[in-house]
C-alpha cells in the first residue's frame, strides 16, 4: 500500500502469485499499482501479463506498462486534465476507432483527442521501454531452452518484442476536480456511488472472450482503449479495479461485486491496514479455489465516506441476497408445478417420471440453499440493526 493523501483518499493495491503458476514454476505476470499524492491526485493501475509462451517476459512487460502509465497520467492531471475535463458530465467511451475509420472528426471533443494522445503516449514510452530493457538484457539460458530458435532470433534483431512483453492494462486517476478511467483488455473496474450502489463505468469489449483479450501489444492498440470521465464532481467512494483472475473466480458481476463490498466494509470496520493484510491473506486462498490464475486489486476510496456509508453496504448485500432468495423460491415453485402436472397424469411415461426426479433433486437443492441464504440475510439484517 502507498499513501500519502489529503482529504480522506486512501489506496490499497496487491498482486499475488496464481495457484497454476505456483504449480508451473511461473512468475506472478500480474502488477498492480495506487497512491494518493500530496496534492490530493490518486491514481490505481492494473496490468496483467499475458500467459501463452510467446508473451515470456509479460510480468516485465506488466511492470514497465504500469510506471509508463503512472508516469503519463500524472503529466496528464497537471497540465491539460483540468482544463479539459472539469465541469464535463459523465462520459463513457467503447473506443474511438469508428470515428477514426470513418474520418469523422469533426465528432471528436477536445477530451476525446488529449484523451487519446495521453494513450498513444503511453503506447509509444511503453515500446520504447521495452525494446532498452530487450537491448540491456539479452536473452537468458532459460529463456533460450524455453522457446523456439524462431522467437529467440527475432528476440535477438530486436523484432516482435511487443508479443513478448504484452499486457493488459486498466488504470484510474483522480483529482479534486475531475476522474477518469481507462482500459485495454480484460479485467474490470468496480465503482461504489454515495448509495452504495456499484457499477461498472468502463465499456465492456465484446473481444474480450475466454482466453483471448485486446492488449498494449496490438498493432491497433491506439483503437482498442476504451475510457470514461467525469467532472461535474460527482465522484464515486471507491473505485476498485481487478485483473481477470478475480473476475474468472466470481462468475456473475453481482458476486464480484460482493467480494468488492465486503472489502469496504473491512475498511469501515477494521481499518485500512487489517483490510490489507485481509486482501493479501484471501486472494491466493480465491486463487486456489478459483480461477487459480494470478490476482491484483487496486483501489482509491474516500475512507470517511466509505465508514459513513457502511449501512447503506450492508443495505445492498442485504438486497443482493434477497434477490437470490426470491430466486430460489421461483425456482421451488416451477419444480413443484411439474410435480403437480406428472402426479395428475393417470398414466405418466417414463419421460414423465424423470422429469419427477428432476423436479423433487431441484426442489431439495433449492430448499437447502434457500435456508443457507436465509441465515446469511438474517445475519447481515442483525449488522445493519447494529449500526442504527
Amino acid at each position: 500500500m502507498m499513501t500519502i493523501g489529503i482529504n480522506n483518499m486512501d489506496s490499497i493495491c496487491f498482486s499475488c502469485q496464481g495457484e497454476s503458476h505456483i504449480a508451473a514454476g511461473k512468475v506472478c505476470q500480474d502488477y498492480s499499482y495506487s497512491c494518493v499524492y500530496g496534492n490530493g491526485d490518486a491514481i490505481a493501475i492494473v496490468c496483467d501479463g499475458h500467459g501463452g509462451k510467446r508473451y515470456f517476459r509479460s510480468d516485465i512487460g506488466a511492470r514497465i506498462a504500469a510506471e509508463v502509465t503512472e508516469r503519463n497520467v500524472r503529466i496528464f492531471l497537471n497540465e491539460s486534465g483540468s482544463n479539459l475535463l472539469k465541469g464535463q458530465p459523465f462520459t463513457s467511451r467503447s473506443s474511438l476507432s469508428d470515428q477514426i475509420k470513418n474520418q469523422e472528426f469533426s465528432k471528436l471533443t477536445e477530451a476525446d483527442k488529449a484523451l487519446r494522445q495521453l494513450f498513444s503516449a503511453i503506447i509509444y514510452e511503453w515500446n520504447s521501454c521495452i525494446a532498452e530493457h530487450a537491448k540491456s538484457n539479452p536473452i537468458t539460458d532459460s529463456e533460450r531452452q524455453s522457446n523456439p530458435p524462431e522467437w529467440i532470433e527475432e528476440f535477438t534483431n530486436g523484432i516482435n518484442l511487443e508479443k513478448v512483453y504484452g499486457c493488459t492494462l486498466i488504470a484510474y486517476a483522480s483529482t479534486t476536480e475531475f476522474w477518469l478511467a481507462f482500459q485495454i483488455g480484460d479485467g474490470k473496474c468496480f465503482a461504489f456511488d454515495t448509495d452504495g450502489q456499484w457499477s461498472e463505468p468502463i465499456p465492456w469489449d465484446d473481444r474480450c472472450f475466454l482466453n483471448k483479450t485486446t492488449s498494449i501489444c496490438d498493432s491497433t492498440a491506439i483503437d482498442e482503449f476504451r475510457y470514461c470521465y467525469d467532472g461535474d464532481g460527482r465522484f464515486p467512494i471507491a473505485m476498485i479495479l481487478g485483473s481477470d483472475g478475480i473476475d474468472d473466480s466470481f462468475g456473475a458481476e453481482e458476486n464480484q461485486a460482493n467480494f468488492y463490498v465486503q472489502i469496504l466494509k473491512s475498511i469501515a470496520k477494521d481499518g485500512i491496514d487489517a483490510t490489507e493484510a485481509e486482501i493479501r491473506a484471501t486472494l491466493p486462498q480465491l486463487s486456489k479455489i478459483g480461477s487459480q490464475d494470478d490476482m491484483s486489486i487496486a483501489m482509491i476510496f474516500d475512507h470517511q465516506k466509505t465508514t459513513e456509508l457502511f449501512p447503506r453496504l450492508v443495505e445492498w448485500q442485504i438486497s443482493n441476497i434477497a434477490r437470490q432468495v426470491a430466486e430460489e423460491e421461483s425456482r421451488i415453485a416451477n419444480a413443484e408445478q411439474i410435480k403437480h402436472t406428472v402426479e395428475s397424469i393417470d398414466s405418466p411415461t417414463q419421460q414423465d417420471l424423470i422429469e419427477q426426479q428432476y423436479a423433487d433433486i431441484d426442489i431439495r437443492r433449492a430448499s437447502e440453499n434457500r435456508i443457507k441464504l436465509q441465515r446469511r440475510l438474517d445475519a447481515l439484517s442483525d449488522e445493519l440493526n447494529a449500526t442504527k
